[in-house]
Formats: C-alpha cells, sequence, structure tokens
C-alpha cells in the first residue's frame, strides 16, 4: 500500500537477503522480488495483523544482535539513508 516496504526489500535483495512477504494483495509489486509468498484470505481483518508486526518485529530487532559489528553499522547506515529519502522535504 505503501513504497516503504518495496524499497525496504528492494535494499534487501541488493544485500543478497531472502524475501518473505506476507499479504493480502494478488497484485503487489513485492510478489515480483520475495523469494517466498505467504498469501493471506482476503477477507482476513487488518486488525488480526497486530500479533504478526509484534512477533517480525522481535524478529527484526533479534537479528540486529550480530559479532559483526562494523558490518552492523554499515547496514544501519544504509537504513538511515533510506529513511531519509523517505521524509518530506521542505
Amino acid at each position: 500500500m505503501t513504497q516503504e516496504p518495496l524499497l525496504m526489500a528492494k535494499q534487501a535483495r541488493k544485500n543478497h537477503a531472502k524475501i518473505v512477504l506476507i499479504t493480502r494483495e494478488k497484485t503487489s509489486p513485492l510478489r515480483q522480488i520475495s523469494d517466498i509468498i505467504i498469501s493471506l484470505p482476503t477477507n482476513e481483518k487488518l486488525l488480526r495483523f497486530g500479533a504478526v508486526n509484534s512477533l517480525f518485529s522481535e524478529m527484526f530487532a533479534s537479528s540486529l544482535i550480530s559479532p559483526k559489528l562494523n558490518e552492523l553499522k554499515e547496514k544501519m547506515e544504509i537504513t538511515q539513508e533510506l529513511t531519509d529519502y523517505l521524509k518530506i522535504k521542505d
């Protein structure tokens, strides 16, 4: 529904990461670049996604704890550049 997930997935692809997509959308552009697609029924209410979001947030935070701190710092800087790009400029 927004550009942010697509930009993140493209950056993940550049980093040779696997992309897992969970979606209700049949025509999502993320489907074309995802390695694994988990399709949800279109009649599923959006309210139920809160638990899934919490789980993925926890998994993401856990993945940041790495013995390769220099590599982590570089990846965080790339992420910061992407989020800066998304901000509205005056």
